[in-house]
C-alpha cells in the first residue's frame, strides 16, 4: 500500500511534466489522488487538500465529462496552476524531515553532488 507522501510525490511528478495546467492536474488527480481520504492527512493539511479536491469536484456531471474533467474544464490555468501548487505544497509538508522524524522515520543524508552544467547558471 502507497504511503500518503508516495502518492502525493507521484502526483507532483505528473504536474512537473509537459503540458498544459489543466491536463496535468487532471492526470495527477485522476491518477493519484482520487480515491485519497482527507483523513489521512494530518490536520493542519486537510483544509487546503478539501478545497484542491472540493474544487475538482464542484461541475456536476455533463454529457460525456465525468465530475472531474467537467470541473477542469471550466477552470482557467491559472486556477489549474494554483491547485496544483497546492498539491506540491502539500507534498512538501508530508516530506518535511521533521514531520517524518516525529513519526519515527530516519532519514538517510544524501551527499552533496555538484549541480550539471547543463542547468547550472554559472
Amino acid at each position: 500500500m502507497e504511503k500518503n507522501w508516495e502518492r502525493f510525490r507521484d502526483a507532483a511528478v505528473v504536474l512537473a511534466g509537459a503540458g498544459p495546467a489543466k491536463q496535468r492536474l487532471l492526470h495527477a488527480y485522476q491518477k493519484h489522488l482520487a480515491d485519497f481520504a482527507t483523513e489521512d492527512l494530518p490536520r493542519e493539511l486537510r483544509a487546503p487538500y478539501s478545497a484542491v479536491s472540493d474544487a475538482l469536484h464542484r461541475v456536476p456531471r455533463t454529457g460525456t465529462c465525468d465530475t472531474l474533467s467537467a470541473s477542469v474544464l471550466k477552470m482557467s490555468e491559472d486556477e489549474a496552476g494554483r491547485h496544483a501548487q497546492e498539491i506540491v505544497r502539500i507534498f512538501g509538508d508530508l516530506s518535511d524531515p521533521q514531520a517524518l522524524a516525529r513519526q519515527g522515520r530516519v532519514l538517510r543524508a544524501v551527499p552533496d553532488e555538484p549541480v550539471p552544467a547543463m542547468i547550472s547558471r554559472a
